[in-house]
């Protein structure tokens, strides 16, 4: 996921748009993270936290999600989709 992808992240109903951009922001480094530990480029306990999170539907992930109104459960689908096609 890229910055660039914000605008991407439906951000459903939420009236305060500036929050949810912070939300989505949060998400994006979450993924970030877990993209580096997947990748190798950083193995400590913050990325390796954000990818067990990610591939979990954890409670980050869930905390997040909900702000944003978004399905935790298909940003989970989608980071192990990314994961998978990464190793390809």
């Amino acid at each position: 996921m890229e910055a660039e992808q914000l605008d991407d992240i439906p951000l459903g109903t939420r009236s305060g748009q500036a929050e949810a951009r912070l939300w989505a922001a949060v998400l994006l480094e979450l993924v970030k993270d877990g993209q580096h530990y997947w990748k190798g480029k950083q193995t400590d306990t913050r990325t390796e936290q954000a990818f067990d999170d990610l591939v979990r539907c954890g409670p980050m992930t869930n905390h997040v999600c909900r702000w944003l109104e978004v399905m935790p459960e298909a940003v989970t689908r989608w980071f192990i989709r990314w994961c998978e096609n990464d190793m390809a």
